[in-house]
């Protein structure tokens, strides 16, 4: 998955922040809590994407899956970092803050919530939003909901993580639950293929299905996607402040 996860983000790195405005929106929410808690010291920005978030800031360490959205971290000024959050390179208690945004639900949450531990100095804060169980919901249900009816069978979707596992990953971990925040991101579009455009134009693409195309599965799927004549992109968002004590 990891690979293609790489891929598919590299391949968006032009439109992304063109694109990705509901992820900016969540990042941007998520950095006020980070100007409310930081002070000095080096920051991870984990699963970094472009840098457009964090580029005000200085002591970012800019660390993605993708060598070209890397390319972009160094553009801004930012040290980037071509890595993997499930296997951070770099020594224990090396940062102040681990900030990540929309990132973590491509990873196995017990693997980076141990990492992230690991990395954070004594005190340090884990800064996180992550996009939750029902976002999509409407483009996933059609999406499934015209394959079944077209090819009588499931495709394999991808699934957000759900709030109680995110939690028990992080508690698990040894970092100590803050604050938490729940909130919604939606857009409305004129046209389905506006709306897909911001999911896949990003490089969110689901990195598992090999499911089958038609005309007959696109057109069944735009008609159930419609809502009175749009079409939403919604983002359920659970943002966390935890500490490592």
């Amino acid at each position: 998955m990891k690979d293609k996860v790489r891929k598919n983000f590299s391949k968006a790195v032009t439109n992304y922040e063109n694109l990705a405005f509901l992820q900016l929106k969540a990042g941007n929410h998520l950095v006020k809590r980070l100007e409310r808690f930081y002070k000095d010291g080096f920051i991870l920005d984990l699963g970094s994407g472009t840098g457009k978030i964090l580029e005000g800031f200085e002591k970012v360490i800019s660390l993605d899956l993708s060598f070209k959205m890397c390319k972009k971290c160094k553009e801004k000024r930012l040290i980037p970092c071509c890595g993997d959050g499930e296997f951070l390179p770099f020594k224990k208690e090396s940062f102040n803050v681990v900030f990540s945004n929309f990132s973590l639900q491509w990873m196995d949450l017990e693997k980076v919530s141990l990492e992230i531990y690991r990395v954070l100095k004594k005190g340090g804060l884990a800064l996180l939003s992550i996009p939750v169980e029902e976002s999509l919901k409407r483009l996933l249900f059609s999406w499934q909901k015209a394959y079944q009816e077209v090819f009588n069978e499931e495709d394999i979707l991808f699934r957000f993580p759900k709030e109680e596992t995110i939690v028990e990953s992080f508690k698990n971990s040894g970092l100590k639950l803050l604050e938490f925040e729940r909130k919604e991101f939606v857009a409305f579009f004129d046209s389905p293929k506006e709306a897909v455009k911001c999911v896949n134009g990003i490089g969110a693409k689901n990195p598992f299905r090999k499911g089958k195309v038609s005309k007959k599965l696109i057109q069944k799927f735009y008609e159930l996607f419609s809502e009175n004549g749009r079409f939403p992109i919604n983002y359920k968002v659970l943002f966390l402040t935890l500490k490592k004590t």
